[in-house]
């Protein structure tokens, strides 16, 4: 008589060795003080995004803004550990990490480390285990099932595999869950995971955790009961707010938003810029001590929005989501202004849509609308860039801005023509490399936004 063997995907099995010993009974501590409404299961992709228990590992802080932001309210218990596989988390749940908690609602993303180990078959039969075991220790809990994240690249044996598990998780049904694969969010067209995502097709750097959170947000929002944290679609890189993650040796970007945060305690500006290099080289404060970024039109800002009180939160290169994570982090946070006078944009054409462009920019306008919601909100339109009327960049430019004249809640500037000649084209007089203003351009742009401001504020 011949006997099946077993399947290992499904055999509860422990890591002996006092590391992982120890970020157990960390897990079983925090469970022991109850107080938990979402409870992680995973491996190191959950591990790393954060929360409790911080149990000391390393991981680069990869995943803490968006933990902060849609899990820091110490209602969640992270239960990954790194290099788990499903036999490791069964016994892990069957040794105390679920007792004495009633969490709402448990997600589980689980299995990439069987790929190589165990057949597809196999690894969803330890995926259906967790969540059965899981089902029986919290009969009350809402269980969410993640397809297993994209690994490698497209068309590899480890991709197809991971393709075939979810396939099988697809069709499973258990009572109070529900299954969710949010895979693409991760992929470019070609369906490989770029460097700025999963730069090793494996494990997410702060984009890729900030994309998990947001693809899931309406599911697990749901699920929880309360409001969602966010509308936008991460499908859209321009509303999905991330660092600046291109270096550049002009300026420290990082030491800059530093500076910034230093630099607004105590201030009472009356106007804020927001925007990128154009904005930037307007000059005026805060322009920190590693800034060398050309001051194009200091003497301007000087005459026009000295006596505004305003301040320059412009940042070079900047596209929308890098503004939205500048908000997000605090920078217009303690400061009362009127209003906010908007640039932003350029730097997105070539990578996004116009629609896209928009949708940034309308959620760059409503995280200002959050924290300032008596502000106004003056929106400039996308400057021309391209010395002639039939340069390539004057046609998206065109589409953006059509698409921007649909936002409402805001206060429109259409200053972009007035720094064309009679034929359509730009004078190098007015903007030297046909993308940022010159001394005579920054000039134009201010008149039309001292009149703007006059207006709003009296």
């Amino acid at each position: 008589m011949l006997i099946a063997a077993a399947n290992s995907a499904t055999v509860p099995t422990p890591v002996n060795n006092d590391w992982w010993m120890g970020r157990h009974r960390a897990m079983v501590a925090r469970a022991g003080r109850g107080n938990v409404d979402l409870v992680m299961i995973g491996d190191s992709i959950t591990h790393a995004f954060g929360g409790q228990p911080d149990t000391g590992d390393d991981f680069h802080n990869r995943g803490k803004d968006t933990w902060d932001l849609f899990f820091g309210d110490a209602r969640t218990l992270n239960l990954g550990i790194s290099g788990d596989r499903t036999q490791h988390v069964l016994w892990r749940l069957d040794n105390g990490e679920l007792d004495g908690i009633r969490p709402k609602v448990v997600e589980i993303m689980i299995g990439t480390n069987n790929v190589g180990s165990n057949t597809p078959e196999e690894i969803a039969a330890g995926v259906c285990a967790i969540a059965d075991r899981v089902h029986s220790k919290l009969p009350d809990a809402k269980i969410l099932l993640m397809g297993v994240f994209p690994r490698s690249t497209a068309g590899s044996d480890q991709r197809k595999a991971v393709e075939q598990v979810n396939a099988i998780l697809a069709k499973t049904k258990l009572s109070n869950m529900t299954y969710l694969d949010i895979g693409p969010v991760f992929l470019d067209k070609k369906g490989e995971s770029p460097d700025s995502v999963m730069p090793d097709k494996l494990h997410p750097m702060a984009y890729g955790y900030r994309l998990w959170a947001m693809a899931m947000e309406p599911t697990l929002a749901k699920l929880l009961g309360r409001r969602r944290i966010t509308q936008n679609n991460p499908m859209n890189s321009a509303v999905v707010p991330v660092t600046h993650n291109r270096d550049f040796a002009l300026y420290d970007w990082d030491a800059r938003h530093q500076f910034v945060l230093t630099s607004l305690r105590g201030l009472n500006p009356r106007v804020v810029f927001i925007g990128d290099s154009i904005t930037h080289r307007w000059g005026g404060s805060p322009m920190g001590p590693r800034d060398n970024t050309p001051a194009t039109g200091r003497a301007i800002w000087d005459a026009y929005f000295k006596p505004w009180g305003a301040i320059n939160l412009g940042f070079g290169w900047d596209r929308t989501e890098n503004v939205l994570w500048r908000i997000e982090q605090g920078e217009i946070d303690g400061i009362k202004p009127e209003a906010f006078v908007v640039l932003i944009g350029t730097n997105n054409i070539g990578f996004n849509t116009p629609s896209e462009i928009r949708d940034g920019v309308k959620a760059v306008v409503e995280a200002i609308k959050v924290r300032h919601p008596k502000a106004k909100v003056l929106l400039l339109d996308v400057l021309p860039r391209g010395q002639n009327a039939d340069s390539p960049d004057r046609a998206a430019v065109a589409a953006v801005n059509a698409e921007l004249i649909r936002l409402g809640g805001v206060e429109h500037l259409y200053i972009g023509s007035e720094l064309l000649q009679a034929d359509g084209s730009i004078s190098p007089k007015i903007m030297g490399d046909f993308l940022h203003p010159s001394q005579d351009g920054y000039r134009i742009i201010a008149r039309g936004i001292d009149v703007a401001l006059k207006k709003l504020l009296g």
